[in-house]
């Protein structure tokens, strides 16, 4: 997708505890950007990789300092994030964008238990086609999308274990009271639903393009 090659500088953009960062160092010069001090602290741990604190808005890089930026599940983060693309295109000659796509997702017992999940995040991820003209109006060119299925296994206490600590960050963004009756619902569905154990299947969008 980003057509990456061995040795290119690579801006990791809201890289949190660097999980990325940590696998792209081993090939690449990395740099690994986060707005949280705590994020950075974990990051600075996994990997030999640069670590700066800043605001993806206002990227503290020169222009062209890098080859390829990414941008992974940060985009809806953003309040402006036509704004982070303008400044991604200021400072990298590529990058790649991984995202959500709320047109083509598939409802489960989560969306069941939350009912207010979908609109929320209808309202925070950007569209695909919105994401695109943000693109190129930050004098990207070439675009191209691609979609990938995700699928893990877990055992029901482990997912529910999850959703406990609030893995998703809609949680935190629900009406009052919905958190607590849908934990409610799935730690009576689930046991009952899924008694050989919980797929999470998920579908995951990267746009790629190159000034």
């Amino acid at each position: 997708m980003g057509g990456l090659r061995n040795r290119e500088h690579i801006l990791d953009v809201g890289a949190g505890t660097g999980r990325f960062a940590k696998l792209l160092c081993e090939t690449n010069p990395v740099v690994a950007l986060d707005s949280e001090t705590a994020m950075l602290r974990i990051a600075r741990t996994k990997g030999p990789f640069e670590c700066v604190r800043g605001d993806g808005r206002r990227l503290p890089f020169r222009a062209d300092a890098f080859d390829l930026a990414m941008i992974v599940m940060v985009l809806h983060h953003l309040g402006d994030y036509a704004a982070a693309l303008r400044e991604i295109a200021r400072v990298a000659h590529r990058v790649v964008v991984a995202t959500s796509d709320m047109a083509t997702r598939r409802l489960g017992i989560l969306e069941e238990a939350f009912p207010s999940l979908p609109a929320i995040d209808r309202d925070r991820f950007p569209s695909i086609p919105a994401i695109l003209d943000a693109l190129k109006a930050a004098g990207f060119r070439g675009a191209v999308v691609d979609k990938r299925a995700y699928a893990r296994r877990l055992t029901t206490e482990e997912q529910l274990d999850r959703v406990r600590h609030r893995y998703l960050s809609t949680f935190d963004l629900l009406p009052p009271g919905e958190y607590e009756r849908g934990l409610r619902f799935l730690e009576a569905e689930m046991p009952r639903r899924y008694r050989d154990g919980f797929e999470i299947t998920a579908q995951f969008t990267f746009v790629g393009a190159t000034k």
